[in-house]
């Protein structure tokens, strides 16, 4: 039978054991190899365990200042038994006739953590069978959300051996990132589409996590729609989480907006006269690199899943998700609470930010309390379950629109009110709603980097979008 089919109970797990000799002898002789593998090598990845507590001790040693050597490890393990099965301390010197050169230190360090990470790899897989095929309450997408978590956490846990950057390095980027923006004229980041917000905030940049809130109806989804498709339109690939609408819904909006028919016509099949303008616009978007994942229920390990598969079609240059307070929290952080379920899903929707190395722009709901309020225009405590959305985001916007409060009905005239006072506060419902007509604020909180404030915006509700008003407006 073929290797490939070999059950896993007759292979052995991968490892290392020349690779791990002969790193452990080499820091042994010289304790500078570890500058080569102590930011990403562990004892937990030797598949010697015995390996593994040396490294440990090694490591101790020279994160303290100390020399590490077989001298001095010998006084360490002398009396402890743990080297005993490997022939006591003796086992120290002979790591030194096992040494490689300096210069391959990474390079073995990078073996023994790669033998590790396959070790953990088939572990995930024989959990996965054995808990399929156990019997049990939990259901196949419980088992597989499960399985999901551990692979991000895996895959987390492997981004972090990525190297430091020097200041020196770290300023000369920020000059090439401000060069470039003054070659296009225009934002560090990618394009709202909007230039006030681009001013506002620099653009969408790389790595940061962009949340716009606001209670139900006042058009946060349509905004953040709207930057992603200008980030589309700009030739990057874009993934449209949408935990709320479905895939045609928010198809339809796009259209809408890119068109300007009205979503109810659509909806209706009310559309005949203006069929060649809803072609038109279909032709502009076709092609757009813009990916819509509609499933319900996601939580946030199974949309990182769904953005590493979209990374791997087409590259991945940001990231929407809407809203926050939709995805469901894992099993586990349900028990400690909804605070601590909503903390958990914002930073990881931060950590999709850098994993990616894109903008992610997060939808977010509002607290009830804003609306009982005579000032209804939101601040940073209105978001639900605030503290971690508020420190893990980069920039936090509101979209608050006054016409919404002032409902579409007059007032009602009061039992004790006189028809002089009832006419009053007739005329001033109607020049409020006047005044508001079309109006919209976008009020930013917190802008890392930059200086909150807030924006006018119009608001056009046949098609649910956003525009920024033009001259003399």
């Amino acid at each position: 039978m073929p290797d490939g089919f070999l059950g896993l109970s007759q292979r052995l797990p991968p490892q290392n054991q020349q690779a791990e000799q002969a790193l452990l002898g080499a820091l042994l002789a010289n304790n500078k190899g570890f500058a080569l593998v102590g930011e990403f090598l562990e004892g937990r990845h030797f598949a010697d365990p015995i390996n593994g507590r040396i490294y440990d001790a090694i490591r101790a040693r020279i994160v303290a200042g100390k020399l590490a050597d077989p001298i001095s490890l010998k006084a360490e393990f002398e009396h402890s038994g743990a080297l005993d099965e490997v022939g006591g301390v003796a086992y120290l010197a002979q790591l030194l006739s096992c040494m490689v050169g300096l210069i391959n230190a990474g390079e073995y360090g990078r073996a023994i953590r790669d033998a590790w990470h396959r070790r953990e790899l088939i572990d995930l897989g024989e959990t996965l069978v054995n808990d399929a095929f156990a019997p049990g309450d939990r259901t196949a997408a419980q088992l597989q959300s499960n399985i999901e978590a551990r692979m991000q956490s895996l895959a987390e846990n492997d981004r972090s051996i990525r190297g430091a950057m020097s200041l020196d390095d770290a300023v000369a980027a920020a000059m090439q990132a401000a060069d470039e923006a003054a070659r296009r004229q225009g934002p560090a980041g990618l394009s709202t589409g909007m230039p006030s917000v681009d001013e506002r905030l620099g653009g969408l940049e790389d790595g940061t996590l962009t949340v716009i809130a606001g209670r139900p109806g006042m058009g946060k989804s349509a905004l953040v729609t709207q930057w992603a498709l200008a980030a589309a339109r700009q030739g990057v690939g874009v993934l449209a989480i949408s935990l709320e609408m479905s895939a045609t819904q928010l198809g339809r909006r796009i259209l809408s907006v890119t068109s300007g028919v009205p979503m109810w016509r659509m909806k209706r099949g009310q559309h005949a006269d203006c069929a060649e303008t809803l072609v038109k616009a279909q032709r502009e978007l076709h092609g757009l690199p813009f990916t819509i994942e509609d499933g319900g229920g996601l939580t946030a390990a199974q949309i990182a899943v769904r953005c590493r598969a979209a990374h791997r079609r087409h590259g991945l240059g940001l990231i929407m998700v809407d809203h926050l307070h939709i995805v469901r929290p894992e099993d586990g952080d349900v028990r400690q609470g909804a605070t601590w379920a909503v903390g958990r899903i914002s930073g990881a929707m931060k950590r999709l930010a850098k994993e990616f190395n894109c903008p992610v722009l997060l939808a977010a709901q509002l607290n009830r309390g804003v609306d009982g309020r005579e000032d209804k225009r939101p601040t940073l405590p209105d978001l639900r379950q605030s503290g971690d959305i508020e420190q893990d985001a980069d920039a936090v916007g509101f979209v608050y629109r006054p016409e919404y409060y002032l409902g579409n009905s007059p007032p009602e005239q009061k039992g004790d009110e006189g028809r002089e006072q009832y006419e009053r506060r007739m005329r001033s419902w109607h020049d409020s709603k006047a005044s508001a007509a079309g109006k919209a604020e976008l009020i930013f909180a917190k802008v890392r980097d930059g200086e909150p404030g807030t924006l006018m915006l119009q608001f056009d509700a046949q098609t649910t979008s956003f525009r920024e008003p033009g001259n003399g407006e």
